[in-house]
């Protein structure tokens, strides 16, 4: 969770009212329609006033109090500035500083656990008396919100989550506390189904979501593309689907439908444009430092390939849609929480797609029983020290380094892998869009001694920017077949080494950071004559 949900989160389980905005723009459109009784906002975000400027122009809220969140207690503090990490404090401001702070709060009428009232048949209550107000709840995953008008639930919020989407996960928590306070809303409506539908589809589909959960990853595996993507990627486990539109499953055998035309999925819908706090491209998601894939048996293969019921009310154009987006986000490996978060569809549908394009052999399961992947054992770090130290060339500046050459396409794949090896210190910017020789992470094998090592992306018509990352290399490590001849060229001319992988290691996972690290080795060791 960002910092703007993590404390929208310990505000609400405090029993604030909390709406995020992202922008000046935004922030006066809410404003306006909520009228909050203060405004919280980063000081970063209002070094040019805009913020300020922005609610002095309307008549309405230009006496609206502004409280400034800032990070580091060491920098100067101006009155009005407040630190995001004392919570505390930030609500003691906010009493101080709401021109309703001195009046008497509203008595929350209902308060409880939720292991002793499902929010089902709280909600249920609720309607039937149909009562308007905030339901605030706090799990241990983070805190929401249901606003209710007449009964009826108007707008959801959990965690990053909105609409019915956070509605249907806050009805599958089953620990946690909640607090309703009664009053008309002031928010827009996002949900517009009824109540009484919604519940009954939650019912449905919150223990079809576990079972599913449980079916997919069952200690917690993460999952990643068989094979790196291409620009068309083949989605045919969906055709069924997509063919029968209306029909109640998905017929046929993946398998077996394998080789069914399917139209191409864009190349726009591959990067979605859903807000993540990643505008543009993906930053990697947090380390999952996945040990070393274990390759499904054929009997469970096949059983988990029975094909899924579709979703009830899902177009199959939106099931493309969704196995685009899954397909998008697993060039890196994801956990189900990580999927189910940062697509905006049905959790129950995410799952199915995943689970289809995981019988076909499309994703495959990585584990998570090893935290991390060490570069070496503790032993042979003096002999790999020895040995990069032969690897500095004059007139070059520290640290040495190897050029890991691949496909464009693999090269995300790559990265996660060296993200994942404990003794890399990797970028901490995302990769660049184009694809370009870029730095992969620097092995430090201690008392300052490292090895850089470095992407480069073998296509022919990037060949203009190899010697960027081929001056001073120590040697070239090939992990494919591209540019063979072009590259093999280059390598020629600046007399260097060129490595096959294939050759040294046999089929290399890329996407296991224990075989990146022990290719590296030995690469090492060739490079230095050993």
């Amino acid at each position: 969770m960002d910092a703007l949900g993590a404390l929208a989160s310990a505000l609400r389980a405090r029993g604030l009212t909390v709406t995020n905005a992202n922008g000046a723009f935004e922030a006066v459109e809410q404003a306006f329609k909520r009228r909050p009784d203060i405004v919280l906002a980063a000081r970063s975000v209002d070094e040019d006033s805009a913020l300020a400027d922005a609610f002095a122009a309307v008549p309405d809220l230009a006496d609206t109090p502004m409280l400034f969140l800032v990070d580091d207690a060491d920098s100067k503090i101006d009155p009005d500035d407040v630190l995001r990490s004392d919570v505390d404090h930030i609500v003691s401001r906010i009493t101080e500083a709401s021109p309703r702070g001195s009046k008497p709060t509203a008595l929350q009428e209902i308060r409880g656990d939720l292991q002793q009232v499902p929010l089902v048949d709280l909600l249920q209550l609720l309607a039937m008396n149909r009562r308007s107000g905030v339901l605030g709840i706090t799990t241990p995953a983070g805190g929401g919100e249901l606003r209710l008008s007449g009964g009826e639930v108007i707008d959801a919020v959990y965690r990053r989550l909105e609409g019915e989407k956070a509605l249907y996960r806050l009805l599958g928590e089953r620990d946690g506390h909640f607090a309703f306070s009664p009053g008309e809303p002031a928010s827009v409506r996002r949900i517009m189904a009824p109540t009484s539908r919604l519940l009954m589809e939650a019912l449905r589909q919150v223990d079809e979501v576990q079972r599913r959960r449980a079916e997919l990853a069952p200690n917690g595996e993460a999952f990643l593309l068989t094979e790196p993507p291409s620009d068309d990627i083949d989605l045919s486990p969906l055709q069924s689907s997509a063919d029968e539109g209306a029909g109640d499953t998905v017929a046929g055998d993946p398998e077996e439908g394998a080789d069914v035309g399917l139209p191409s999925v864009p190349p726009s819908l591959l990067h979605p444009s859903a807000p993540r706090g990643r505008a543009g491209s993906m930053p990697p998601p947090p380390t999952l430092r996945a040990a070393e894939p274990v390759a499904p048996k054929p009997e469970s293969t096949r059983a988990s390939a029975a094909p899924p019921a579709l979703l009830m009310g899902a177009d199959p154009a939106e099931r493309l849609l969704v196995a685009a987006k899954v397909t998008a986000l697993l060039q890196m490996p994801h956990n189900l929480d990580e999927l189910l978060d940062e697509i905006s569809a049905p959790d129950l549908l995410i799952l199915e797609v995943l689970m289809e394009l995981t019988a076909a052999g499309k994703i495959r399961r990585i584990s998570l029983a090893d935290l991390t992947t060490p570069f070496a054992p503790p032993e042979q770090f003096a002999v790999l020290r020895s040995l990069v130290t032969r690897l500095s060339r004059p007139g070059f500046a520290p640290p040495p380094h190897l050029v890991l050459a691949a496909s464009a396409r693999r090269m995300t794949t790559l990265s996660h892998a060296v993200r994942r090896i404990a003794d890399a210190a990797v970028p901490a910017e995302p990769p660049p869009h184009a694809p370009l020789p870029r730095p992969l992470g620097v092995i430090r094998l201690g008392e300052g001694v490292e090895l850089a090592l470095i992407g480069l992306p073998v296509e022919d018509n990037i060949a203009p920017t190899w010697p960027l990352a081929l001056h001073g290399a120590a040697a070239v490590v090939r992990l494919d077949h591209a540019g063979t001849d072009a590259l093999a060229a280059h390598c020629e001319a600046l007399e260097l080494m060129m490595l096959e992988a294939e050759v040294m290691m046999g089929p290399l996972d890329l996407a296991s950071p224990g075989q990146i690290a022990l290719l590296v080795r030995m690469a090492l060791e060739a490079a230095a004559g050993v």
